[in-house]
This record gives C-alpha cells, sequence and structure tokens, in this order.
C-alpha cells in the first residue's frame, strides 16, 4: 500500500507541523452498506448485482456495525452509490471492494481481518456530513475513503479532522488542501493542463479559450490554464465562467 501525503500544490505553501505523531495508518475490510432507512444482510454477488444495476436512494445496507467482529481492522467508504454522481461513485466502491477481498485473500492486515462499510451518500451533501460522523464516532473505522466533488470533500475533512480519523480523497481535484489526516491521492491541475496546453496550443494554435464551472475545480482550474497561457508568448485565452450544472452551453458560446 503506498501512501500519498497531501501538498498545497495551488499555492505552494508547506503543511505546518502538526502536534504529536500520525496514529496506526490505514488499516481495514469486509463489505457493509448503510444508509439511514433499512438495514439487512446482503452476501457479495447481491452486493456486486445491486451496484450494478443500481442502488435506490431508499434501499439499504448491507451488514450492520454489530454483523462486525470487534478486531476487524475497519475501512469506511462514503460515496454515492445513487443520486446524480453514482457513476462515478459505484466503481470507486468496486475498487475499495477488490481491494479489500484480496487484501482478506492473502491473510488479512496485521493478523485481522479488514472490514468495508460503504455508506451511501445519495449524492447529497448532509449525508456526507452524516456519514463521517457515524464513521468516525460510531463505527470507529480505522480510515475513510470518500467524496466525489471538492464540495463534498470539504464536508467530511472537518469532521474527519476532528476526530483523528485518517481520510483518503481518491480522485482528481483543484489543488491547495494540507491537512495532516487528508491524503489527497488525485492529480491536479498544475500536473495535467501544464501539459496539455504547451500541446495543445503547438498542435492547434495559439488562441485558447475556457469553459469552466463557477466552482472551486473550474475557478482554480481555469486560474492555472491562464496562467500557463501567460508564460508563453503571444499566447491569447479568454474565459467564460458557467453556473454549476448548466447543460445549455450553445446560449453562452453565441455570446461570444
Amino acid at each position: 500500500m503506498v501512501l500519498m501525503h497531501s501538498s498545497n500544490s495551488a499555492t505552494g505553501k508547506k503543511c505546518k507541523k502538526g502536534q504529536g505523531p500520525l496514529k496506526e495508518g490505514p488499516q481495514l475490510v469486509s463489505v457493509s452498506f448503510f444508509n439511514t432507512k433499512e438495514e439487512h444482510n446482503m452476501d457479495r454477488r447481491k452486493f456486486i448485482q445491486t451496484t450494478a444495476g443500481g442502488i435506490a436512494a431508499g434501499t439499504a445496507g448491507m451488514y450492520g456495525s454489530s454483523a462486525l467482529a470487534a478486531d476487524d481492522i475497519k475501512v469506511g467508504s462514503i460515496h454515492d452509490l445513487s443520486g446524480g454522481l453514482d457513476i462515478y461513485g459505484k466503481p470507486m466502491v468496486d475498487a475499495l471492494t477488490l481491494a479489500v477481498e484480496e487484501q482478506n485473500a492473502a491473510g488479512g492486515l496485521l493478523g485481522k481481518k479488514v472490514a468495508l462499510i460503504n455508506y451511501d451518500s445519495q449524492s447529497n451533501m448532509q449525508k456526507y456530513t452524516e456519514y463521517a460522523q457515524m464513521a468516525a464516532l460510531k463505527d470507529k473505522v480505522a480510515v475513510v475513503h470518500g467524496g466525489i466533488t471538492s464540495a463534498s470533500r470539504e464536508v467530511i475533512r472537518p469532521v474527519l479532522t476532528k476526530n483523528k480519523t485518517l481520510y483518503f480523497y481518491n480522485t482528481q481535484y483543484e489543488g491547495g488542501v494540507c491537512d495532516r489526516n487528508t491524503f489527497c491521492t488525485g492529480v491536479t491541475p498544475a500536473q495535467t493542463v501544464q501539459k496539455l496546453i504547451p500541446y495543445s496550443m503547438k498542435k492547434w494554435g495559439k488562441k485558447v479559450y475556457i469553459v469552466a464551472a463557477d466552482y472551486n475545480y473550474g475557478q482554480i482550474t481555469s486560474d492555472w490554464v491562464k496562467k500557463i497561457c501567460c508564460r508563453r508568448r503571444r499566447q491569447r485565452s479568454s474565459r467564460r465562467i458557467l453556473p454549476l450544472g448548466c447543460h445549455q452551453l450553445w446560449p453562452h458560446h453565441r455570446q461570444n
């Protein structure tokens, strides 16, 4: 297992030294699923079938926390298995499930079984906060993997930081997170557009038009694009920021 600590990619500032050493790192796996409406047992095959077919927001969890052995190493997964972002959440949960199964098949971790507890956040910001609290305080997981959007990360992170629970955010993001309990494993704009813009300019021309969502990822990524364009001579750029969730791009395109 490779651990990657986050750095302040957007500002280049170093993290301040925290107080005391980190507690023992990621330790976890089995499969459990929570939502607030009901709770029932489900074996692995049913779990995979359910996630493949889509889990409705009101359906239920697989195992309750009481089904886990007392000495299991528990890993929390807070992802969208239903709602508008389930297309991203389901494969992330499948990947965690596979990793846990492989680890347990190899004898577990530190001589213990890893128990994966899945919480369906249902593409709802309130659910992220609720399940972060449940994972840290009730289920007492060793680590949480979760969040898809930057907004979801920023409602999970303070809860887990307060309760000194390790947190892994496993998707690309805008950079800038600096937290001793948080590990961001995805690429940042500094690692993507820094290569993409010079290549695109060389291949297709020197004028760049930026279309981005009015959201921290869109805003910060577009700032990176403009910055890189300014480094290149005769590189011109203009920008259009659209409301988050906008699906009609043509009216905005015609304004330019």
